[in-house]
């Protein structure tokens, strides 16, 4: 058995955006590979009937739509005068690819940069779309006045007019007057029609059965954005917009039909706050009336960094809904029928990362025994899970890949679930370092799906832990609930997590004990080298070290840090610094290794700035690596370059403490 290295992440693909056509008779899907040299992604469309073939290399581009159940439409500027209109002009080009005929024409060119969502039975083209006001005005004139809109767009890209919160988000950039939109495209006439006013700002969308109406949540945004949508329906006929709801009152998280009955995911948040788990509702009277209540996460919660894009994760057959949930470590495939009725179908034992149907069964992309990405078709009837691509057999063929061995942490009012990764021929008279690796959120879980970073520290002789402690997802709203807590009982769980693994493996060396983790396992690794010298050296991750500059310059810290901690920066400031690592430099002895990046806007750069002077300041031994251009989602979906870098920093940092 060869072991894993640090770079054959490159050698993996990434599969997503799992789509049926119109007759569920053949599946698409993005297969995605990082291309090391020139430092990006490249997409290839694939299609599966009875089996996998490649259609066409979308490069950077990845979205694609069923046209009919023969024909696929997709994003891609093909040439390099196209890539030139595309970055430099903000021209969107739209390609056709016909399967039985095997040929690719052009279909056609967007003067706006819009995204493809559906093709009506209409033949319109339904389009999404993030624009400012002036941007609305590249597709409302003509070319010579297009040309002079473009000059005076790109005038203003040296600053940004800031009048609301919030106004960046990450991984999208400044969002200050920003909408979302849709948008309706007639290919014939090549007329651009917005179903809604510049100023409004779309959230959620679902189209009828029948494509005759277009259901959708959204807001008129007025100096801070909401959290609360209100609930309109679109008539494709009639071309009217009607308001279903008007509501202050619950946040949506998506729309479903069942037999053209609108099913709205929504919480009111107001027992456990804003990750409280949401329920479904429907509209009686223009009001949320609950039509079934769900203690459980509706969607994917469980942590990977092999991943490359998600989704689908619910599909609606006849009257039932089908969706994942994310249950104690893992995902369940999950239905909702006309009654109301939830029912657990098949407990996938990994993560499903995309769900469609195709002659009635259902097929997901999924992370699955410790394999990377594949395509899997599940029978209900029998539980079987059957996979039907092979895109990653030979990225890990003859490796050791290890097996997590469950721990799990008994407590009188609760059970902390874990694993543990053990080096190839473990011996047990011998001792092994430690890397406690604490997951992000807190609302996600660690499960028993491959993770490369810790695989890779296996294969090098470190024993890894991960563990879900509470204000992790899988068990309820009330173990999810840390809401004023940070730092106190998930430290506790977590610490007792680690006592336990060392009581029942003696092989653990407790003298070489390190931790590390991102976002909230950022958090969680500055709060314990602050509360315990039990490691020898930590590597924190676009972590939180400040709760009062955090809820200013985070984009979701003006409503997440109060809602998390109980607490607001002017009425509450000793509240949030108690729970605010940077509070307890002084106690900070272990060496530390920071990992940021600068266009993270969730944990702003600013929070490592921070712990790094104080620590440089005090003779903590600390190094600071600064990625540029890159954001939160560094470890997942950085530039493979940088995420080359990132790892192999956090393993020369442990492996120099060793």
């Amino acid at each position: 058995m060869k072991p894993i290295r640090l770079e054959q992440w490159l050698e993996f693909q990434f599969l997503s955006a799992l789509q049926a056509n119109p007759g569920r008779t053949r599946l698409a899907y993005l297969a995605a590979k990082a291309v090391e040299d020139k430092n990006e992604y490249h997409h290839q469309l694939h299609v599966y009937d009875t089996r996998s073939r490649k259609i066409i290399n979308l490069k950077n581009d990845n979205i694609y739509v069923w046209e009919n159940d023969d024909v696929l439409l997709f994003h891609l500027a093909r040439t390099k005068q196209e890539e030139k209109d595309k970055k430099e002009n903000k021209f969107s080009f739209i390609y056709r690819h016909d399967l039985t005929t095997g040929t690719t024409t052009h279909a056609a060119t967007l003067p706006v940069p819009l995204t493809l969502v559906k093709v009506l039975d209409s033949g319109q083209w339904l389009l999404s779309g993030q624009l400012k006001p002036e941007h609305h005005r590249l597709y409302q004139v003509d070319a010579e006045a297009r040309k002079a809109e473009l000059k005076s767009i790109k005038r203003e890209e040296p600053y940004e007019d800031i009048d609301e919160i919030g106004f960046y988000y990450n991984g999208t950039g400044f969002t200050a007057g920003v909408r979302q939109q849709l948008f309706l495209y007639d290919p014939s006439s090549k007329k651009i029609e917005p179903l809604m006013a510049s100023n409004f700002h779309m959230a959620q969308y679902r189209i009828s059965n029948d494509m005759q109406k277009i259901y959708y949540t959204g807001k008129i945004i007025k100096d801070i954005k909401p959290l609360t949508h209100d609930v309109y329906v679109y008539d494709v006929l009639s071309k009217t917009t009607h308001k279903l709801l008007e509501n202050d009152t619950h946040a949506i998280s998506r729309l479903l039909l069942i037999n053209d009955r609108l099913i709205i995911c929504a919480s009111d948040m107001k027992e456990y706050g804003l990750n409280q788990n949401h329920a479904f509702h429907v509209l009686e009277n223009g009001e949320l009336k609950l039509f079934s209540a769900f203690d459980q996460a509706i969607g994917n919660s469980v942590g990977s960094d092999v991943r490359l894009g998600t989704g689908p994760f619910d599909s609606t057959i006849a009257d039932t809904v089908y969706f994942v949930s994310t249950v104690d470590d893992h995902t369940d495939l999950m239905s909702l029928d006309a009654k109301g009725n939830i029912t657990s179908l098949l407990a996938f034992k990994g993560s499903i990362d995309g769900l469609a149907f195709m002659h009635g069964k259902p097929h997901v992309i999924g992370l699955y025994q410790q394999r990377l990405q594949e395509m899997y078709q599940l029978d209900l009837d029998t539980k079987r899970v059957k996979m039907l691509t092979r895109h990653n057999q030979k990225a890990l063929k003859d490796h050791y890949v290890a097996k997590p061995q469950p721990l799990i942490l008994k407590q009188d009012t609760h059970d902390v679930k874990g694993f543990a990764l053990l080096p190839k021929d473990v011996d047990k008279t011998r001792t092994y370092p430690v890397i406690l690796d604490i997951h992000g959120g807190p609302k996600t879980v660690y499960g028993t799906v491959y993770y490369h970073e810790m695989q890779v520290w296996a294969n090098m002789g470190y024993i890894v832990l991960f563990a879900n402690p509470r204000g992790s997802d899988g068990k309820g709203n009330a173990f999810a609930d840390i809401r004023g807590q940070y730092g106190m009982i998930d430290y506790e769980d977590l610490m007792r997590f680690l006592d336990l693994a060392i009581t029942q493996m003696p092989m653990i060396d407790q003298d070489r004990l390190f931790v590390t983790g991102g976002s909230y396992g950022g958090f969680m690794t500055n709060w314990m080298v602050g509360h315990t010298r039990r490691f020898k050296a930590a590597a924190t991750q676009r972590s939180i070290t400040n709760w009062i500059s955090f809820h200013g310059t985070s984009d979701i810290g003006f409503y997440f840090t109060k809602d998390q901690n109980a607490a607001h920066p002017v009425t509450d400031a000793e509240r949030l610094w108690l729970h605010s690592p940077l509070k307890y430099v002084d106690a900070m002895e272990t060496p530390l290794l920071i990992i940021h990046a600068d266009q993270d806007y969730r944990c702003p750069i600013e929070q490592a700035m921070q712990l790094f002077t104080l620590l440089k300041e005090k003779g903590v031994p600390t190094r600071f690596i600064w990625f540029k251009g890159e954001n939160h989602e560094l470890s997942r979906g950085g530039k493979p370059q940088a995420r080359n870098k990132r790892l192999r920093e956090i393993t020369q940092w442990f492996d120099t403490y060793r």
